[in-house]
């Protein structure tokens, strides 16, 4: 789709470009990637950016708008709170306290510690900024895919405004309005900005006829800037997001049919591969697309809540920030697990969060004292990082599980009497507590070469208290009830160089070399105590990467590439292990190492005025050197031995087309028209390449290549717009995710054709 034209978004004049440059780009937007304004093509990391005009341009309102238009981002998601972020190969499908993402995610500038409290609705953006590769040295922690900057709108010392009203088929509407100005003068300012979004989901429970994976949201935002002079500002923000049973999400069932169920997993008493299916059940079939049955309707109750002091102070040689903030999250959630229409198991999620972060950075003027007229750059900082969170999971096996079959032990009743449904509860109290220094310089040798040296200092103290609970001990999930209170210390130096030659204003190359560190952490839900007792340990990855930015043709032609090579270590898999008695648990273990290697190209061509093409692809070689799941003291099986397959996630390929062409009409009016084309080779949501020689659900986790197009048409008259829009216009049907339980896999669809028209109006 469009990244490099959205990084000429008229967001910020281009610094001093010859008046021919200014009407080609239309103005370039400034990026704070590197803690300090510049310009993308001047920064030494591949990076993509999307200014204010070409987020409401594009039509973006998530994460998942922005992902197939970066090279080689994968986005999926268990529903709104779910989150799956993928950067060149590197993430975690993990999204519970114990377990955290390796896609850093920042809004205003703060660390957003929870994945499940990350993303809203995107709505009143200044900028979005998307860093691939890890960002150790000003980012931190759990960066080491890369990081995601969300810039929203600030105070304005005049009045601005703008409403928009929107519908769309499954009965969707939205409204959103924002307004923002002086107070007193330059000295007081405030913008303030609100939305409310609904959309029935795609997909049908035919039990009950209710719908769900929709969009459920509304929220607000207040910002207020205090500047009692030129040297000193205060900037506040609150804004609260909350999302509703709408956009609850759920999984049908792959294996409920003969034809659907897994080679070589199922039985004589249960030969649908239900997860914990009592026999003699028969479930009704999956038949594919968005609708099916379950025994249970999803829900979802998630509030955020964010409050951000920022002040700064410019003492002439350098600017002081301090970034104060408090992050609150609670999410209740729950969901048919094995999605069939059998009242098997169902787990009902309740999590809550308390964050606390403080930055404070001294980046140095590159016109200050300082920085020796301007030979050197410079920024040091500190971090602390605190974060509270509590999760409960009760899974409740009804009517149609195995355990429903099993004969209760006497007393209560006699012996060979059939037991009824129970519960199994799992509680995590999790304490984390970060420290960090860091630095980083940049030295001007010449106009031509620079030289970039940079590191961080982390320490991570965590602490997680998980308990097992159950109504009846012996049977899944949990046998026998257990406590455990595990602690961990874990530290990281992450250096980065980097030598930058700029050939011209227009092209550089550059060469970087930087480490990166995701914590180690707990297991999600464990089922029993020794379960519990596994930590997983820390990933590290060494990164080179080489880079061309270029632009052409009096900034008509901007060509960049960067080609890079990844030693990661350790890696944090998620994969289900059998618990005996036809139950599974998601255990994270560290795989030994892998080698990634791959290349990021971007190219947007502007022929006119009025017209522009844009092309992105991705190439990723992703395997794992040595992954073993054999236990210690086992000998190692074809079946254990999952060593140079794929990486999940990974597609090889991934290309981006986009193309826009704007019509006058008139002085005041005019027509754009776009269309933008995103397609992803075959990857795989399991390791193993899909191989049945793993077993369990690993054979139906390959997912194909397929492509996304979506269209839109705007008509601007002065400052009203009219905008009609078609997402997925071509109804292609893909996964966004999928769950493995043993020998049951539920897809869960991605969205299917959405269409909607909007109407809008700033001053």
């Amino acid at each position: 789709m469009a990244p490099l034209h959205a990084a000429m978004a008229q967001d910020a004049a281009a610094p001093e470009a010859p008046a021919a440059q200014e009407d080609a780009y239309s103005g370039e937007i400034l990026v704070t990637a590197q803690r300090r304004e510049e310009r993308v093509q001047d920064i030494p990391v591949a990076i993509t950016a999307f200014g204010g005009q070409q987020v409401e341009k594009l039509g973006i309102l998530s994460l998942e708008n922005i992902a197939p238009r970066v090279p080689s981002f994968y986005f999926g998601s268990f529903g709104a709170a779910r989150p799956q972020l993928y950067i060149r190969g590197i993430g975690t499908r993990s999204f519970d306290p114990g377990s955290e993402s390796s896609v850093g995610v920042f809004i205003d500038d703060v660390y957003a510690g929870r994945a499940s409290g990350s993303f809203g609705s995107l709505r009143d953006i200044e900028r979005i900024e998307v860093l691939r590769g890890p960002q150790g040295t000003l980012y931190g922690r759990n960066t080491i895919a890369g990081a995601i900057n969300v810039i929203t709108k600030g105070p304005t010392d005049h009045f601005t405004g703008e409403a928009e009203a929107g519908i769309s088929n499954y009965d969707g509407y939205s409204l959103f309005g924002a307004v923002g100005g002086p107070i007193a003068s330059d000295k007081l300012m405030f913008r303030v900005a609100g939305w409310k979004a609904e959309r029935d989901g795609y997909q049908t429970n035919l039990t009950t006829g209710n719908k769900f994976q929709g969009i459920d949201n509304w929220g607000g935002r207040a910002r207020l800037k205090f500047a009692p002079s030129d040297e000193f500002t205060i900037d506040l923000t609150a804004e609260l997001s909350r999302d509703g049973d709408k956009a609850a999400f759920a999984g049908f069932n792959r294996g409920s049919g003969p034809a659907r169920s897994l080679a070589g997993v199922t039985t004589p008493a249960n030969p649908f591969a239900v997860f914990l299916g009592r026999a003699g059940r028969t479930p009704i079939a999956y038949t594919g697309g968005n609708e099916g049955y379950w025994s249970f309707d999803p829900y979802l109750d998630r509030k955020t809540e964010s409050y951000i002091g920022r002040v700064e102070y410019d003492a002439g040689f350098a600017t002081i920030t301090s970034i104060s903030a408090l992050k609150k999250l609670r999410i209740s959630d729950g969901r048919d697990l094995e999605g069939s229409s059998l009242d098997v198991i169902n787990q009902l999620s309740n999590e809550r969060s308390r964050q606390f972060t403080q930055e404070i950075r001294i980046t140095s003027d590159p016109s200050g004292p300082a920085s020796f007229d301007g030979a050197l750059d410079w920024i040091i900082g500190a971090f602390y990082y605190r974060d509270r969170s509590s999760r409960r999971d009760e899974f409740r096996l009804g009517n149609d599980s195995v355990v429903a079959g099993i004969p209760l032990p006497s007393p209560p009743n006699p012996a060979g009497t059939p037991g009824g449904p129970q519960v199994s509860t799992a509680i995590s109290d999790y304490e984390i507590d970060s420290y960090a220094i860091f630095g980083q310089a940049t030295l001007h040798l010449g106009e031509k070469f620079e030289v970039t040296l940079g590191g961080r200092y982390t320490r991570d103290e965590k602490r997680a208290v998980q308990q097992g609970l159950n109504t009846r001990p012996g049977v899944p999930l949990v046998a026998v009830p257990f406590a455990v209170d595990n602690s961990a210390t874990y530290e990281s130096f992450d250096p980065r160089v980097v030598a930058t030659y700029k050939f011209s204003p227009d092209a550089s190359i550059y060469a970087s070399f930087s480490t990166g560190f995701k914590s180690g952490g707990f297991q999600y839900v464990p089922f029993s105590a020794a379960q519990a007792n596994v930590l997983f340990q820390p990933e590290d990855i060494t990164t080179y990467e080489v880079g061309f930015k270029s632009e052409w043709l009096d900034r008509r032609l901007r060509f960049n590439v960067a080609a890079f090579h990844y030693d990661y270590k350790d890696l944090q898999v998620s994969r289900i292990v059998d618990l005996g008695g036809g139950a599974a648990a998601s255990l994270i273990s560290n795989a030994a190492s892998s080698k990634i290697y791959g290349a990021d190209v971007e190219l947007l061509l502007r022929p006119s005025d009025n017209f522009d093409l844009s092309v992105t692809y991705g190439y990723l070689d992703a395997k794992y050197d040595s992954y073993f799941t054999n236990a210690a003291g086992v000998p190692p099986t074809a079946a254990t031995n999952f060593s140079d397959r794929p990486l999940v996630r990974a597609p090889k390929h991934s290309i981006n087309v986009g193309g826009e062409w704007r019509i006058p009409i008139g002085d005041d009016s005019g027509l754009t028209l776009r269309a933008d084309y995103a397609m992803l080779a075959k990857f795989y949501h399991e390791p193993g390449e899909a191989d049945p020689i793993y077993g369990g659900a690993v054979s139906l986790s390959k997912e194909p290549s397929y492509g996304l197009l979506d269209l839109r048409a705007a008509y601007e008259i002065g400052d009203f717009r009219i905008t009609a829009y078609v997402t997925n216009a071509t109804n292609k049907n893909y996964r966004r995710t999928v769950l493995a339980l043993g020998s049951t896999l539920s897809d869960f669809p991605g969205e299917p054709r959405i269409y909607g028209l909007k109407v809008g109006y700033r001053f």
